[in-house]
């Protein structure tokens, strides 16, 4: 119980700029006739949910209650589930793409560059900087800038003093008549020297860190400084020295200075300064705001409001919620309603930081950001990794084997109609439907109220080492890579998202689920599908209830028709089909939290496949002539896995089941044993359903850096990731 896996990891996508045949690129074969040597008929499938099988249908009115929480009752036909077709063809299709490698069918959103949290020690060379007059002067307070951008001495700006717990302190400096500095005021201020000590615990000693300037007093630009000699606190008899405790110590050295107020609220809980850009040289330093930079800007700023847009704008949050006395940072949303667009642009006046190099007589800035600890953006965006073979296909000519058996349409459906294009579409030779449940009571109902799910997780493609590899193979990082290492040049993305089968549970764990029995361990696994409660509640707009599901057990049956496919391409569908008994799809919502794991099983006896000539001769005479035996239309299993085998590029000569995706594949559908749940901290389930916890652990100095362990490799993640948990473990 002190490891876990992640409900979801990745099947390889392998670069198929190289592949021919049937598993390459081409036009599709198309409806016109039942071409000979083509496969045309119905194949007829029986499904059995393994677990819970969650089918919402739409929100009713009073389905939506003051706190924004939304219940949800089943999706049903009288008395019976209803499963739409659609959900099963896109269940299908996911893993035809899969085991096929074909392109992607959905690519959108993952054209901007992710940012990551930079590590602290940036924030120590970050310059602060002004635009004026189209040019950005560099403000390094009493300091020389270093090459790497650094201060020689003494931080840059100077320290303001202003919140304590996210509210005004009763330390904050003010003006004169009370109020406090705005961002952008241009003052004057006394400001006093004062040392850092930070604990050693290696050298059992305090040692001093950096200095910087505290501002004493501060006025607007036309109004005089006061001049009093007692702004400088007397030296206390005993500064607090505690061990393990850093302190601060003045040294009775006062500057008068002007320059700028710096305000990015408190935008952390134990934030207690804001800042005053200043410098003490006779001739300012300026520097180019290059295009580059502009765009850097736009795109860094962009990803702050995007990420918060919705906690925002519609949750109407005033402050993030993992911090308990925080503000959103300004530049999220002042400005503009509820958003800061005025913010994406570097106007005139607008005061940032700059990471700068000052290796040569100039110094060039390499970026701009809104605050010292700031993100930084990867080199490159999600969709620069994405090989150009798996992109979603643009052409006809690029249609991949899922494109071609399942249906493709152009991805730039919705800009092509504005411009009053023609939209490229392609139906597809497959359908799903006639689903029905032969099961008789197969739904368990929650009452009125139902019970609360569990938070599902968002994506956090920004965690390089869960979302990138190190090259286009889909070669995972190792343990120790640096986040600021991923989405770089010759890298690549790990490939499709999948959820493994939630293997080995304990018989009564989907028992009774409107008790809260989430912290009770039951056989190494916790009740993960329900959020616990926090201060007597479990429900809110972070997550959703349900009525009723579909019992594991349940049976279902449907048809598919299919028209002209090839040896090839049905026998990657039969493959689909036809896959060992404890191997499960996942269908339906929630498969994060175990729901939705069911067998799919051929009825051949109710299967009829044709090829085209047995079709022509029929039309012709209407007489039905001998069906071909099972036996001959299951032989296409075969031709698709020696096709993949005979695949270079895929199989390296390594049998079917050897295959970097095939592999995968089936781990995923055979499933994990033991606790399977996002990150966190603590073996049971957090009520806040927060994983933030576990990769900032992580990312400590201490921290592993673990990267997503690959399918194949069965391997698990700790819930302490930082490397005192890894030396315990090996002393015990």
């Amino acid at each position: 119980m002190t490891h876990f896996h992640n409900p979801y990891n990745f099947v390889p996508a392998l670069p198929r700029d190289s592949v021919k045949g049937e598993l390459g690129d081409r036009p599709p074969i198309g409806h016109s006739a039942y071409l000979d040597d083509h496969w045309t008929g119905k194949i007829t499938v029986k499904l059995t949910t393994k677990t819970p099988l969650l089918i919402p249908a739409a929100l009713k009115p009073g389905d939506e209650d003051r706190n924004k929480h939304k219940t949800y009752d089943l999706r049903t036909v009288g008395d019976s589930p209803y499963l739409p077709p659609t959900s099963i063809k896109g269940m299908l299709r996911a893993a035809y793409e899969t085991v096929t490698n074909s392109r992607l069918s959905i690519f959108v959103g993952h054209d901007e560059r992710l940012a990551y949290r930079m590590s602290t020690k940036m924030g120590l060379r970050m310059v602060p900087v002004r635009v004026e007059n189209n040019k950005l002067r560099l403000f390094p307070g009493h300091s020389d800038i270093r090459r790497d951008g650094s201060p020689d001495s003494i931080m840059y700006a100077a320290w303001l003093p202003r919140y304590y717990k996210g509210q005004e302190s009763r330390n904050a400096v003010k003006y004169p008549d009370g109020s406090l500095p705005e961002h952008k005021d241009e003052v004057k201020a006394y400001v006093e020297l004062i040392h850092h000590y930070r604990w050693d615990s290696k050298q059992k000693k305090h040692v001093r860190d950096f200095q910087y300037f505290r501002v004493l007093e501060i006025v607007h630009k036309d109004t005089n400084l006061s001049k009093r000699t007692e702004l400088l606190a007397p030296m206390p008899s005993k500064i607090f020295k505690k061990e393990g405790r850093s302190y601060h110590e003045p040294q009775r050295q006062c500057l008068e200075i002007s320059g700028y107020v710096c305000i990015s609220n408190s935008n952390i809980d134990r934030k207690h300064d804001e800042r005053v850009f200043f410098d003490t040289l006779d001739e300012p330093i300026h520097a180019d705001i290059t295009p580059n930079l502009r765009r850097q800007w736009n795109q860094l700023i962009t990803n702050y409001q995007e990420e918060h847009k919705d906690e925002i704008c519609n949750k109407n949050r005033i402050s993030p919620p993992a911090l308990n006395y925080s503000t959103w940072s300004r530049h999220i949303t002042h400005g503009h309603k509820k958003l800061a667009e005025g913010e994406r642009k570097l106007t005139e006046g607008t005061l940032c930081y700059a990471l700068v190099n000052n290796e040569s007589s100039e110094p060039e800035v390499l970026g701009l950001y809104p605050v010292m600890i700031s993100r930084e953006l990867f080199d490159l965006s999600p969709s620069e990794l994405l090989h150009p073979s798996l992109q979603p296909a643009q052409i006809v000519r690029q249609l991949s084997p899922a494109d071609r058996v399942f249906g493709w349409v152009h991805q730039n459906d919705k800009t092509d109609k504005k411009l009053n294009k023609k939209v490229s579409a392609y139906k597809g030779q497959l359908r799903v439907h006639s689903v029905t449940c032969t099961s008789p009571d197969a739904i368990q109902s929650f009452g009125k109220i139902g019970f609360p799910l569990a938070i599902l997780g968002q994506p956090k493609e920004k965690q390089s080492r869960f979302y990138a590899t190190k090259n286009q193979q889909g070669e995972s990082f190792v343990n120790g890579t640096t986040k600021s290492q991923g989405y770089q040049v010759n890298q690549g993305l790990r490939g499709r998202k999948i959820y493994p089968h939630h293997k080995d549970l304990p018989q009564n764990h989907w028992k009774q689920p409107t008790q809260d029995r989430t912290q009770q361990a039951n056989n190494g696994h916790y009740q993960e599908y329900r959020r616990p409660k926090k201060d007597g509640q479990d429900r809110d707009d972070q997550n959703r209830s349900i009525r009723a599901w579909v019992k594991p057990d349940t049976t279902f049956t449907f048809s598919i028709d299919v028209v002209n496919l090839s040896d090839v391409e049905l026998g990657a569908l039969l493959y689909l089909l036809d896959l060992p008994d404890d191997h499960y799809h996942r269908l339906g919502s929630a498969k994060p939290l175990g729901f939705g794991s069911v067998h799919l099983e051929l009825d051949e006896a109710k299967t009829t496949l044709q090829r085209g000539q047995y079709w022509r001769k029929f039309y012709h005479s209407l007489i039905p002539t001998q069906s071909p035996e099972p036996s001959l239309w299951k032989d296409s299993i075969r031709e698709f896995k020696q096709t993949v085998e005979k695949t270079q590029v895929y199989a390296e000569g390594k049998p079917f089941e050897n295959v970097q995706f095939i592999a995968a594949f089936e781990k995923a559908m055979k499933g994990y044993s033991g606790p399977v749940h996002y990150p966190r901290v603590t073996p049971e389930p957090r009520p806040d359903g927060e994983s933030f916890e576990w990769f900032v652990h992580n990312e400590r100095r201490n921290g592993q850096k673990l990267v997503l362990p690959t399918l194949t490799s069965g391997k698990t993640l700790p819930l302490d990731p930082t490397t005192e948990s890894r030396q315990n473990n090996r002393h015990r």
